[in-house]
């Protein structure tokens, strides 16, 4: 029977209060300096306590000299979602309960201003891995399993196996490579088998059957509950059998996915994971919802109670994986972990137990604001990435390939450099060096309905200034235009397109020129939006369905 890991540490003071201005810190712990990085700075160093010298990798050298690499990827999970996050951003009454990831955190740097390249899964998942834009793979929306609902939606069947991708790449240099949990980078009958992008072994779902499947996502109703525990133990037993030897020696370097289910519709923990949320502290008042009310009108199981619970056990397991990893000497110091989100939380509209939190942002999944398209991004690698720290540095989904293969000292052909929008930011990750400002934009496409609060349903594209200063969302046709000031105005609250038409011309022109070069979808929503007053503000949009879309396709 698997244990959840005791969390030994004490309790700690971590970031004060969110200032909308600056950001404060207190230390994570008593005798750890924490570099502070100032968004209103530009996000450069305003105190810098620790530094190294990152020398860049240009000669191939042995496997145990190049570092190993776990990608944890968590599914809707927003800025308040994660403990450390949360506290930063003074996020609801009942917090997430994550002692794995806040000590993860402690021990390696926390990013404010991370941005995946798309609001929902697949294109999300699709920009990490081939480190381009999501339209370029042929992904404005997510993957379906069903040929005539990618076509009614514009979307290629699957990312075709002549795209580079990082797996492929870091398998092709030695390293022993696996994919454990969601997939959904194609799954009708005629896609290719993950494996086939590169990896020596794994189990998924939301692909098709030529695949190795994790469990029976479609017809068991304890998957979700179980569904962390099924992908750490394929990870733990890749590594057994594939990377260390019988004498505890790694023989290979390794690169592992792990994708995580929660905190994706549906959510079922199991009554053992749900001891830590008792109903009568989560679910105190008379029962609103019949479904999970008992005989005695009280909530027998509520939606925040279901939500922090499934959390919970995601963050228990991902400390199993880092415990094995610390519990190998050679791998412990030698093995880079990243965690972050796909996509921003989902819109209880949608799901009701969906009641993640995106913190201090507007937006959600689905929404272009900052809520849909910032999420948590820790990196920890102990003597190597900065311990205690807490970045306001740039970085983006993109970055993850070039920065891996910078990192594992891999050179990349020119077809693989030619490809690639992302820029390598390990340099950020080792000792903290500012990386020079963005020569291609962050960009943003999503063309379909976004449910939910009219005040989280943003325009059709966006943009982001090379500094990061400057945002830019507006449709196509102009119909609506808006620009923010995302050092001093986090909630993007305050439209100041009409004093700045100079900014938004400057950022309108690459903006439009890419989407005009991308492939076309026959079906574009725009979305109507709302400000934040009176009545508007509680006005809500069904989801439109008109492919009779499952939960299994809204991922």
């Amino acid at each position: 029977e698997r244990k959840d890991h005791p969390y030994t540490q004490s309790q700690r003071q971590v970031p004060t209060p969110w200032s909308w201005l600056y950001y404060r810190f207190a230390p994570f712990e008593q005798g750890t300096c924490i570099t502070m990085m100032s968004r209103v700075s530009q996000h450069f160093a305003v105190a810098v306590l620790s530094a190294c010298v990152f020398a860049s990798y240009t000669v191939a050298s042995e496997a145990s000299d190049r570092p190993n690499f776990i990608f944890a990827l968590a599914d809707d999970w927003g800025w308040g979602d994660v403990g450390v996050y949360a506290k930063m951003s003074n996020s609801g009454d009942k917090p997430p309960v994550t002692p794995n990831l806040d000590q993860l955190a402690s021990e390696g740097t926390i990013f404010t201003r991370f941005h995946t390249l798309a609001s929902v899964c697949s294109p999300s998942r699709a920009s990490w891995l081939t480190g381009s834009w999501p339209l370029a793979v042929g992904s404005p929306y997510i993957f379906s399993c069903t040929h005539a609902t990618n076509v009614a939606n514009g979307q290629s069947d699957f990312v075709n196996l002549t795209t580079p991708f990082v797996a492929r790449v870091l398998h092709d240099a030695g390293y022993a490579t696996a994919h454990y949990g969601k997939w959904h980078l194609g799954c009708t009958p005629d896609a290719p088998a993950v494996n086939e992008y590169g990896f020596d072994d794994s189990a998924t779902y939301v692909s098709n059957n030529k695949s190795v499947q994790l469990g029976n996502f479609s017809t068991d109703p304890w998957f979700p509950a179980n569904s962390s525990g099924l992908i750490v133990d394929h990870a733990l037993n890749f590594l057994e059998t594939h990377v260390v030897g019988p004498n505890g020696v790694p023989t290979k370097n390794f690169y592992l996915d792990l994708w995580f289910h929660i905190s994706h519709a549906p959510l079922n923990p199991s009554p053992d994971q749900l001891e830590k949320f008792p109903t009568s502290e989560y679910c105190p008042w008379s029962g609103m919802n019949p479904a999970h009310m008992a005989s005695n009108r009280v909530y027998e199981r509520c939606p925040i109670q279901i939500f922090r619970a499934s959390q919970h056990n995601a963050d228990a397991e991902i400390g199993r994986m880092v415990q094995y990893i610390r519990g190998n000497p050679h791998l412990g110091k030698n093995t880079l972990i990243f965690f972050s989100g796909d996509n921003g939380p989902e819109d209880p509209h949608i799901y009701f137990n969906s009641v993640g939190s995106a913190g201090v942002y507007r937006g959600r999944k689905r929404s272009l604001y900052e809520g849909g398209i910032s999420t948590p991004l820790i990196a920890w690698w102990p003597g190597h990435v900065r311990a205690g720290v807490v970045s306001g540095m740039d970085f983006a989904s993109i970055d993850w390939f070039p920065t891996v293969a910078s990192m594992a000292q891999v050179p990349l052909d020119a077809k693989t450099q030619a490809w690639l929008r992302g820029r390598d930011g390990s340099a950020l990750l080792l000792s903290g060096s500012d990386l020079p400002d963005r020569t291609e934009l962050l960009k943003w496409d999503y063309r379909l309905n976004m449910p939910g609060h009219c005040y989280h349903q943003s325009p059709r594209l966006a943009v982001m200034s090379g500094d990061g200063a400057w945002k830019l969302l507006m449709n196509p046709d102009y119909s609506r235009v808006e620009l923010y000031n995302t050092t001093n105005d986090l909630f993007e609250a305050t439209n100041l397109a009409p004093q700045y038409p100079d900014v938004v011309a400057q950022l309108a022109k690459p903006l439009l020129a890419w989407v005009a070069d991308m492939p076309k979808s026959p079906r574009i929503t725009y979305n109507a939006g709302c400000v934040m007053t009176g009545a508007e503000a509680d006005q809500v949009t069904p989801f439109e369905n008109p492919f009779g879309l499952s939960d299994y396709d809204l991922a």
